[in-house]
């Protein structure tokens, strides 16, 4: 468990705290939806998870880190940029002595007991850190993670507690040099010895804190040459033990080589280097799992990353609003601030509701995590976190591509609100740009996301995990409803129309989603725009609804803040639907012809039908509550 915090001097402790307030009370949580129930049908208001429902604790867990970050980050500012070593493990150790390096760890190898959602006020705080919040990030999430989720008790007991109180750095080491996002075309080789132990021989690229890391988790594929006793695939009964596997590899093994650090285009303060592996023995038990396993624990890895990167970026979405509104303020042109211009303040309302769509979607697949957690009771361990995080896998996927690519849209608007001074290193807008491009890379590449989510929900459907069939049924009937148009009979509301939209947007996306599996089959996965076209529809369905739902909600529970979010959640519908409707329509083209195409476009049409909308007044709303706020309006 956490120590004093340090950090705020002698105070009570806010972590420890927060992991009181995440221990379950009585059975009075609601069941957990499964993963991509969104797709399925709407989702009742008031019980999507918000950041106004973080609790005290969390919210001075968040102070804490402000204060880490002023004390212990801003000294070092000029180490760390130089890519000083010693100075990132200066803070990893800070952290770990008060229990920030353990919010993956089993309380019982030295974790914090917290929650996701504490876990993501945590990452989005630590942004500000700079490069530094990668270190932080990659030890705690992907570094760490394979270890407390798939480990034995005894490597539990051996590397858990070292990586919690920072005494041990955790790298992550699947990509290869000519494999990239192939993770099934490994060329690193383990072959498994007669004494049991395994030799690994192969290069890794592009790992993350290899620099200073001190605990490699490194996947390779096994091929055993130890002569069959028991027929293949039978591991523990004399049987040849192949596939891909990871294992445990120490710093200090003979034969690892960590190479030279890369010159990157941006995070120019984190660690990035390649690794060589000659001949390097690793006993059986730094073996992770079981050999053919290590799929699972990798995926298992970049779900927890993915989502981790949603975090890390709504950290630096929040902060980009203000530093554009101050250079908008005091930055004059033809005789007065250009931010009153309305063309260039659009574009800071356009990074303000970007920030809100994906702050309220990071926290409400958080609070989805957690239920999953929970409902597992407390006894559910690491293995019920590895369940939900592999539930909410094509959410997590969502939030990685959205949260990646609505960064890059708003560095590219900072870079334009500054002009020619954006373009210049010594202004904070450079170097935010620089940052922001690898977001869409690492973690697997959006493109790589794009096609996990489709084909995860329809294997799941196929498992019979995931009911796609009736509501698909459902949607093929819509086509021939009465027109939806206008209200419907359901809630109402100033969001009324809004949600109806979005409805239709299911609908839209279940109908496309059957006539593609009709049309294609088993090769369908060759047909990658029409899967990538069909994740963007279910990107805009949850981003959108989280977005109004939020709207919602805050309208119950705090009045006075209704008409900010009303306006943040209509924007983010009109953004939205809007290229989503195009996109539809594109994809409608592809999986019908001839009357069937027609009766697709024209139902689409419908479904998605909606009377003229004035952004302008809204968005200038939007402009003036940022300015009274003094950057991110809630």
């Amino acid at each position: 468990m956490a120590r004093e915090i340090s950090i705020l001097g002698p105070t009570p402790d806010p972590l420890q705290a927060a992991a009181a307030s995440a221990v379950p009370g009585p059975a009075t949580q609601a069941e957990p939806p499964v993963g991509g129930a969104f797709l399925l049908g709407s989702t009742a208001e008031g019980t999507a998870f918000t950041p106004e429902r973080c609790s005290a604790e969390q919210r001075a867990v968040r102070e804490a880190i402000g204060s880490f970050v002023d004390r212990e980050v801003a000294p070092r500012a000029v180490r760390l940029a130089a890519r000083d070593y010693a100075a990132h493990r200066e803070l990893l150790a800070i952290l770990g002595r008060d229990g920030y390096l353990a919010t993956t760890v089993p309380e019982a190898y030295g974790g914090s007991g917290l929650d996701h959602v504490t876990g993501i006020v945590i990452t989005e705080a630590l942004t500000a850190a700079g490069d530094f919040a990668v270190t932080y990030g990659a030890h705690t999430g992907i570094g760490t993670v394979p270890t407390a989720f798939f480990g034995t008790e005894a490597q539990r007991r051996r590397f858990l507690p070292g990586l919690a109180d920072g005494t041990r750095v955790a790298a992550y080491a699947l990509t290869e040099p000519g494999t990239g996002s192939d993770a099934r075309a490994i060329r690193t080789r383990a072959r498994r010895q007669a004494d049991g132990s395994f030799r690994i021989d192969g290069a890794k690229q592009f790992i993350t804190n290899a620099g200073f890391a001190d605990l490699f988790t490194v996947y390779a594929r096994v091929e055993d040459d130890r002569p069959s006793e028991a027929g293949p695939e039978r591991p523990g009964e004399g049987g040849r033990e192949e596939g891909i596997a990871a294992f445990l590899v120490e710093r200090d093994t003979p034969g690892l080589t960590v190479g030279p650090e890369e010159s990157k285009l941006g995070m120019h303060g984190t660690s990035t280097c390649p690794l060589t592996f000659e001949g390097v023995v690793v006993p059986a038990e730094n073996l992770l799992g079981t050999v053919g396993e290590g799929h699972k624990i990798a995926f298992t890895a970049l779900d927890a990353g993915r989502f981790t990167l949603a975090a890390a970026v709504l950290g630096s979405l929040r902060p980009a609003v203000g530093t554009a509104l101050a250079y908008a303020q005091s930055r004059e042109a033809f005789g007065r601030p250009i931010f009153g211009f309305p063309l260039l303040a659009g574009k800071i309302v356009g990074m303000a509701v970007r920030t809100y769509a994906i702050e309220t979607l990071v926290y409400r697949i958080a609070g989805l995590i957690d239920l999953q957690v929970r409902a597992a009771g407390a006894g559910g361990g690491p293995e019920a976190a590895r369940a939900a995080l592999e539930e909410y896998a094509v959410e997590c996927s969502i939030a990685k591509i959205a949260a990646s690519e609505d960064l890059a849209w708003v560095v590219d608007e900072l870079v334009q609100v500054h002009g020619g001074y954006g373009y210049i290193e010594a202004y904070p807008a450079a170097k935010a740009y620089r940052d922001a491009r690898i977001q869409r890379i690492w973690e697997g590449t959006n493109e790589i996301n794009r096609l996990l989510i489709p084909g995860t929900l329809l294997r799941r459907a196929m498992q019979g995990r995931l009911d796609l069939l009736g509501p698909a049924r459902r949607a093929q009937e819509a086509l021939f409803a009465p027109s939806t148009s206008g209200a419907d009979g359901g809630a109402p509301g100033p969001l009324a129309e809004e949600m109806r939209l979005v409805d239709g947007l299911r609908t839209t996306t279940l109908l496309l989603a059957g006539a593609a599996v009709q049309r294609f089959g088993r090769v369908l996965e060759a047909e990658q725009e029409l899967l990538a076209g069909l994740a963007d529809l279910a990107i805009a369905l949850l981003v959108c609804e989280s977005a109004l739902l939020r709207a919602g909600q805050a309208a119950a529970e705090s009045p006075k803040a209704a008409s900010a979010h009303d306006d943040l959640a209509r924007l983010t519908d009109i953004d939205r639907l809007g290229p989503a409707e195009l996109g539809a329509r594109t994809l409608a083209a592809r999986v019908a012809e001839g009357d069937e195409a027609r009766l697709l476009q024209a139902g689409i049409r419908r479904l998605l039908r909606r009377e003229p909308v004035d952004r302008v007044p809204i968005a200038r709303r939007v402009a003036e509550s940022i300015a009274a706020a003094g950057g991110y309006p809630i």
